[in-house]
């Protein structure tokens, strides 16, 4: 699918029919995987902006169902692909964009998992997106999310690109803007680097490195 950033569509239109299990947004981050781990994921959750896959395995190892989420359905198909078949029946997949509405009833989900995506949008486009959050997650639900800052792509020629309309969101900003985002939650903040590396996503390629916030919101 053609990106259309004036339309909230941030696809990569990248070739996702090779079965390689690498996803071309990188290598899963350990602070990440560790806040999976450690958090009580049950019941049935919902893989926001899911992609690739990304941390879904591990999501479905501990989860009794996942429905991930995407607004194209090439990264889920190679998701579905690199899902391993103990795990199949627990997957569910659904396309929609997460600025509008969500497909779900109220009080869905268990909890929620979202990465690599919501530091594209704006405040008020944000806004929106976790007050869909909120309505589709149940009473003691749990929402995981990182939000990238002083965001680096690196060509090849030294210069960096920038996606059209991005805020280019920077730590302290951020920071105060998950805790308005969040204040009917109980919230827990860790702060990481992602180290630069390779995004190869056919027709362009960069060396993608960030600060990023990995945020852990619990119902009150």
């Amino acid at each position: 699918m053609r990106p259309q950033d004036d339309k909230y569509i941030f696809t990569d239109d990248t070739d996702y029919s090779d079965s390689s299990k690498s996803s071309v947004w990188g290598t899963e981050e350990e602070s990440t995987k560790k806040c999976i781990i450690n958090s009580n994921v049950h019941g049935s959750w919902l893989n926001l902006c899911a992609g690739d896959g990304r941390f879904n395995n591990l999501l479905l190892q501990r989860a009794n169902k996942v429905v991930v989420a995407d607004i194209d359905i090439n990264p889920l198909n190679k998701l579905k692909r690199n899902t391993p078949d103990s795990l199949k029946n627990k997957l569910t997949t659904q396309i929609f964009n997460i600025v509008g509405a969500f497909p779900f009833q109220n009080k869905s989900f268990d909890g929620i998992f979202c990465v690599g995506t919501l530091h594209l949008f704006s405040k008020n486009v944000l806004q929106e997106i976790v007050s869909e959050m909120s309505r589709v997650l149940k009473e003691d639900g749990i929402i995981i999310i990182d939000f990238a800052t002083d965001i680096q792509r690196v060509q090849a020629d030294g210069t960096n690109w920038v996606v059209d309309n991005e805020p280019s969101y920077i730590k302290v900003e951020a920071i105060k803007l998950l805790k308005d985002l969040f204040n009917n939650y109980k919230t827990e903040m860790v702060f990481d680097y992602s180290e630069p590396e390779k995004v190869d996503l056919g027709y362009k390629t960069y060396t993608f490195s960030c600060n990023f916030i990995l945020l852990k919101a619990e119902s009150l």
